[in-house]
């Protein structure tokens, strides 16, 4: 069910489980453990969804991968957690792989919302300076968007709800 990011959480720490244990390849194993961090941060599972994150995170060096998908949960699961300054080296390691991949032609909503949460993790890391820099970025990111075939918007991507469906068993990790 669409939505359910409870039984999300359950089904992929089982998948995680079996793919560990029955030695799936490491690109297969980091999708797995990406998806369980998100479901795990998403009903408040934090240092889970930190551990699993990373997890998916070394994985993808293993099998020399893009990285940048996990940096940026990582990012904004410590933005949630108003980790400010973990969350602004995790941003700022993942913008560099996606300035690399021309993020900003290709996907300019999606750099345009990740630079947005950039600037947050960087004006509460209290670096005013950097966040407006930023901010810029993304204002000159926006600039160049055209809108579809009808002259509208496209609209902007959806991050992961992190904090959004604490249940009782989670609200005690916090």
């Amino acid at each position: 069910m669409r939505g359910d990011w409870d039984t999300a959480r359950r089904a992929f720490g089982q998948a995680a489980l079996v793919a560990d244990q029955s030695g799936w390849p490491a690109a297969q194993r980091a999708a797995i453990h990406f998806d369980y961090g998100r479901a795990l941060g998403v009903t408040c599972y934090y240092a889970e969804a930190e551990r699993e994150l990373s997890q998916a995170y070394d994985l993808d060096i293993l099998t020399a991968r893009y990285r940048y998908p996990a940096l940026v949960e990582l990012a904004r699961l410590a933005l949630v957690q108003r980790q400010y300054d973990a969350s602004a080296r995790y941003f700022g390691r993942a913008l560099g792989t996606l300035d690399r991949l021309e993020a900003a032609r290709k996907a300019p909503y999606a750099y345009a919302e990740l630079l947005d949460d950039y600037a947050l993790a960087l004006g509460g890391a209290g670096d005013a300076e950097a966040a407006t820099r930023i901010i810029d970025r993304a204002a000159k990111v926006r600039a160049g968007l055209v809108g579809d075939a009808h002259g509208k918007p496209t609209p902007p991507t959806s991050r992961t709800p992190y904090g959004a469906h604490c249940g009782q068993l989670a609200a005690g990790a916090q």
